[in-house]
């Protein structure tokens, strides 16, 4: 027998927690490889385009927290859906960064790995694809959360935080969403919210529009089959992209 207990339970017992979404926005550069794979369809890539450039605006914003981290004394996760965002980060970070535990790890050597990372004295950074390593896992060396790309389901998240923000945590935790404007970022964390595709495109202030509601006919300007729930969410995500960069 085991006894569990659920987070809500033991909240009066656990350290601060501070979320916190780290917006920032594409340099030319960064609009560049957007384009790129939005003209691709290709909707794997669109989420990964944030670190396509050469020296991209999400890497410079990840670079920065984790040295005051560093400057703090503190250990850092990084969580990303995609091998090759944690492959630019780790060339980006040097020898500061650990693994990546990804989910071709056997479980003994994630918990070896986790290991090392909590025995490591001062600052470390450990990076984990978010379903390898937010699952299952105690990282509780770690107080300074880091998630690269949004996800599909906020659950995946805050599982991927609980690793860190659970019983043993002594620190304050800070979690650091990055977010990229004028991406697919914006439409994913529509979807979390449960907001309707690109709505603040069609949702800015207007001194005409605010004077008579039918000075816009947001018929002309918002594709029908962003509404279309026989189109398949992904695809709908590619052409709200398309649709909003003008790209056909």
């Amino acid at each position: 027998m085991y006894l569990r207990r659920n987070q809500e339970d033991v909240l009066t017992e656990l350290p601060e927690k501070i979320e916190v979404e780290d917006w920032v926005r594409f340099t030319s550069a960064d609009d560049a490889a957007y384009a790129a794979t939005v003209r691709s369809r290709n909707l794997m890539q669109m989420r990964q385009a944030a670190f396509h450039a050469t020296e991209p605006a999400k890497l410079d914003r990840l670079a920065e927290i984790v040295d005051e981290a560093r400057e703090d004394g503190h250990k850092v996760v990084v969580f990303s859906n995609f091998l090759k965002v944690l492959d630019t980060i780790r060339k980006r970070l040097g020898d500061a960064a650990m693994g990546p535990l990804t989910g071709s790890v056997a479980p003994p050597a994630r918990q070896e790995l986790v290991d090392a990372f909590t025995r490591h004295e001062g600052h470390a950074v450990l990076l984990s694809q978010i379903e390898a390593g937010g699952v299952g896992l105690n990282i509780q060396a770690a107080s300074v959360v880091i998630i690269a790309e949004p996800q599909w389901k906020p659950s995946i998240e805050e599982q991927a935080i609980a690793r860190a923000y659970r019983m043993g945590q002594i620190r304050k935790v800070q979690v650091h969403r990055l977010l990229a404007k004028s991406s697919v970022d914006e439409r994913l964390r529509e979807i979390q919210e449960r907001k309707s595709l690109l709505f603040a495109e069609f949702a800015r202030k207007s001194d005409a529009k605010e004077a008579d509601s039918r000075a816009v006919d947001t018929s002309e300007h918002r594709p029908a089959v962003l509404d279309d729930e026989a189109v398949p969410l992904e695809r709908r995500i590619v052409l709200a992209e398309q649709h909003r960069l003008g790209i056909i």
